[in-house]
């Protein structure tokens, strides 16, 4: 695992950097390799792995920006050392699930809002202020899942 460790408020979380695999997937309980693949590159978003408790497998969560923030330049003080919970300001946590639109029933995986996970001190500011996707990817229709991102590199782009 290349992970770098970076304290955030009260946790301790295993970060990658942009285009960095998760490599150690046995010791991870919600990790999917080809979603790992995929996201890896992604520019809005970086995984992490956090230990909700001692005696539990690690879990995967994503830190998604919706406000155009610098990643790149956030990895590289990861790397050096120097991040601090302010260095990941704007971001929300979020999880790999499965949706389904009510609309046009189509399922789609997504990164959705995970607020039971606190990273950060400010975690309601945040999740009230950021940016969500809106609409069904496949039929265009609003709907109310807090979706943060689409799996599918096809639909990253895909406006709110």
């Amino acid at each position: 695992m290349d992970a770098l460790t970076v304290k955030i408020y009260k946790w301790d979380i295993f970060y990658f950097p942009v285009n960095v695999l998760i490599g150690d997937r046995e010791k991870i309980g919600n990790f999917d390799e080809l979603e790992d693949r995929l996201l890896a590159p992604h520019p809005r978003m970086r995984r992490v792995l956090v230990q909700l408790s001692p005696n539990w497998p690690l879990g995967l969560y994503y830190l998604h920006w919706g406000d155009g923030s610098d990643l790149d330049e956030l990895d590289s003080r990861v790397v050096a050392g120097s991040a601090r919970e302010v260095d990941f300001e704007g971001a929300v946590v979020g999880e790999a699930r499965g949706i389904r639109c009510f609309e046009c029933h189509a399922r789609i995986r997504v990164i959705g809002l995970e607020p039971a996970l606190a990273l950060f001190s400010d975690d309601r500011a945040r999740i009230r202020a950021h940016e969500y996707r809106k609409h069904c990817p496949v039929c265009g229709k609003g709907w109310t899942s807090n979706v943060l991102e689409f799996i599918d590199a096809k639909y990253w782009d895909v406006p709110s």
